[in-house]
């Protein structure tokens, strides 16, 4: 009779290598979120995006001024 002490060391092993995955992802994605913003600033600044795409992607209100609130993004 065989030992299942291997295969299920090797079940522990993959579980917890997807569960330290998905944590990682969580924890990267809202540092992504801030880049995005910044990539999105910088694009307007250089003029490579216009002031409505900033806006809609923003979600940020029409009467705001982009170039304030760039800086502001980009400051942080």
């Amino acid at each position: 009779m065989r030992s299942n002490f291997r295969p299920n060391i090797r079940l522990a092993t993959n579980i917890f290598l997807v569960i330290g995955t998905f944590a990682i992802a969580l924890k990267i994605a809202p540092i992504a979120e801030v880049y995005q913003e910044k990539n999105l600033c910088i694009k307007y600044l250089k003029h490579q995006i216009n002031r409505d795409k900033l806006i809609k992607r923003l979600k940020i209100v029409k009467q705001a001024n982009p170039s304030s609130i760039c800086d502001s993004i980009l400051k942080s």
